[in-house]
């Protein structure tokens, strides 16, 4: 692995595969350079959710309610995903059983409706920031499909959310990055879930939007203390839209982002048919490929508007 990393600056894990996550650390832990950007004890943490789970009851944070004091709709999932990947509601005794077979190492908890919201922490311990929190929309199968800035959250639930980032960062010691995922339910904020490594999407909402390179200051965590330590941007955030979209022989739908990962190599396209930028399938715009959409504004409803002009563009040249 040394020949791998041979001539690098920095090595940044940007995936949850615990044999290569493995080796990565084992190879660290041999070689003082280049730096690796990722906190593999915390990971372990926040990818085992039931010890998530156990750490946000020892720290009072709110959390779903596990079964079986949870009545029916329940969520169950599995505790060492990541994501979306496996979940599942059922809403009675029968469902649950049939999930409970089909199902390794299950949580089950409370289905929480509501928006959610997501909001990352960097740093190290007694010196972290948190960023711009986010919104997130979800597909049929719970997978995150739109992300959008400024998030429509009250405030004083992004005061309590930030709040938690930063006990929860701190009490896991954390060198690096890491996220943390609400739902705001009738009954109050509910942290669903965090993860100890560099996000999939919400990062490139934050730059759109904030100009905030999250990406840049973890290296700077690992580099260059003097990029890490660079004042926040103070001027107000811009709307943005980050969106997944299937292009469908029947039509353009919105989709998680588990669709890209039947696209191959996507390429990045400025100025993508009115959008900021665009990562599109490598054949192109054609039916049963992908494009991820940015587009920004002045607002976020100035953003969406451009979002929509482009999915028009799409839906023209796709003759739909």
């Amino acid at each position: 692995m040394d020949r791998i990393f041979q001539g690098t600056d920095l090595v940044l894990p940007a995936l949850e595969d615990q044999d290569t996550l493995d080796a990565v650390e084992k190879w660290r832990d041999h070689w003082s350079s280049p730096p690796v950007a990722f906190d593999f004890g915390a990971f372990r943490v926040s990818r085992d959710k039931r010890r998530s789970k156990r750490l946000f009851n020892e720290m009072g944070v709110p959390s779903p309610l596990p079964h079986p004091e949870a009545p029916f709709p329940l969520v169950v999932k599995p505790a060492d995903r990541s994501g979306s990947e496996g979940v599942r509601i059922v809403r009675t005794a029968e469902e649950l059983r049939v999930a409970l077979d089909t199902t390794e190492l299950p949580v089950i908890e409370e289905h929480c409706p509501g928006p959610s919201y997501s909001l990352e922490v960097t740093g190290r311990p007694g010196d972290y920031r948190t960023w711009l929190t986010t919104r997130l929309e979800m597909d049929e199968v719970f997978d995150c499909r739109r992300v959008t800035a400024p998030a429509d959250i009250p405030e004083e639930s992004d005061r309590e959310l930030r709040s938690h980032a930063l006990a929860l960062a701190e009490t896991l010691g954390l060198a690096g990055i890491m996220d943390i995922e609400i739902i705001a339910t009738p009954k109050g904020m509910k942290v669903l879930e965090i993860d100890a490594r560099l996000p999939s999407q919400t990062p490139a909402c934050v730059f759109l939007s904030s100009g905030e390179n999250l990406v840049e200051r973890l290296a700077g965590l690992f580099s260059d203390e003097a990029a890490a330590r660079r004042p926040i941007r103070q001027s107000d955030p811009i709307g943005a839209v980050y969106e997944h979209l299937a292009l469908d022989p029947d039509g353009i739908r919105s989709t998680g982002e588990h669709r890209l990962a039947s696209a191959g190599p996507l390429r990045l396209e400025d100025g993508f048919l009115g959008a900021d930028y665009a990562l599109v399938d490598p054949k192109g715009i054609a039916p049963g490929g992908v494009v991820t959409l940015l587009a920004s504004g002045r607002d976020l409803p100035e953003a969406m508007a451009k979002r929509d002009e482009a999915v028009a563009r799409i839906s023209k040249r796709l003759g739909l």
